[in-house]
């Protein structure tokens, strides 16, 4: 049996269906931390997992400290147990509670959520309080999480979809469900009344920025039923800079890793952003297309520096 010490305790690595350990977990439902956040209203952010099986190499939690750390040197995902009777517990201690966010740092439906079920049964625990919840993912919604989501009406489900080109998107999301099925995740929301966001986040500069492939994908989304485009533009924490412009020489070409090695000179807190002038360009055009087709548009996460300070894009370009 294989195991691995971890501040003093022993824990047995889980080799199926991906390396994972379960962890005894106390930690609180939080909001979002101090500091710059215009792209969202109050969330109670839900996060059941600590490392993803989709395997985005861009994924900012690579950066993280603690348990996501496990993840990026070893592949090791942590599964905080039976976190839905932790959550059901901290809910029924509170009087008032925003929307849940399943999940802002893993994906919820996850390969690994298919033995332990813990987007399902957290969405259960929000839903029988009558508490709206929405989710991210990047994986096909399975069909039940339909038929519980739908009994409240201000619950809602984001879908990622970074491009139409199958052969790329196994590239960027190489285990994430393919193009079709993310289609499919919107139609199946908007079939059962359930509001759904197609989030073109993020747009990979001279890989995926070519507004004509960009309006396919909100063409596509639109088709499905989907009324709201959120975009956001590649951001790289510094810490895992070189990692991922690695990758990029190695998929792409190192043509395409010398004009990211140009193109991203403005750090903001810590993070390696993509000229503002560029953001603003593509931002613009993608503004332009969803005004076209009468969608709403709007940014996540996206900042310009302004007398050294930082400044969210979202005022400018939002619907």
């Amino acid at each position: 049996m294989d195991v691995i010490n971890i501040n003093g305790k022993e824990y047995r690595i889980i080799k199926e269906p991906q390396p994972h350990i379960l962890v005894p977990t106390k930690k609180e439902l939080h909001g979002w931390w101090p500091g710059k956040r215009e792209c969202t209203a109050e969330r109670l952010l839900v996060n059941p997992y600590n490392g993803c099986g989709i395997g985005c190499f861009f994924c900012y939690t690579l950066a993280f400290p603690g348990y996501f750390q496990l993840f990026r040197e070893k592949g090791i995902i942590t599964v905080a147990k039976d976190f839905d009777k932790t959550v059901a517990g901290q809910l029924d201690s509170i009087d008032v509670a925003s929307c849940g966010y399943l999940s802002p740092v893993t994906d919820p439906f996850q390969p690994l959520d298919n033995v332990y079920n813990l987007s399902e049964k957290i969405i259960k625990v929000f839903i029988e309080r009558n508490i709206p919840i929405e989710f991210i993912t990047k994986a096909k919604i399975p069909p039940k999480i339909v038929e519980i989501i739908k009994n409240q009406p201000h619950s809602f489900g984001q879908i990622s979809i970074l491009t139409c080109d199958e052969r790329l998107r196994k590239v960027l999301v190489p285990y994430g469900a393919t193009t079709d099925e993310l289609f499919e995740n919107i139609s199946l929301l908007s079939e059962n009344g359930i509001f759904s966001v197609c989030r073109i986040d993020p747009v990979f500069p001279y890989i995926t920025d070519d507004p004509k492939k960009i309006e396919e994908v909100i063409q596509r989304a639109k088709d499905s039923g989907c009324t709201h485009i959120v975009a956001s533009c590649l951001d790289i924490p510094l810490k895992i800079l070189n990692q991922v412009l690695d990758i990029i020489d190695k998929k792409f070409g190192t043509t395409c890793k010398w004009d990211y090695q140009k193109l991203y000179t403005e750090n903001i807190d810590g993070y390696m952003h993509a000229k503002v002038d560029y953001r603003k360009s593509l931002f613009d055009k993608l503004r332009n297309i969803c005004e076209r087709k009468n969608l709403t548009f709007a940014l996540c996460m996206e900042y310009e520096l302004v007398d050294g300070k930082p400044r969210g894009l979202n005022r400018e370009f939002m619907s």
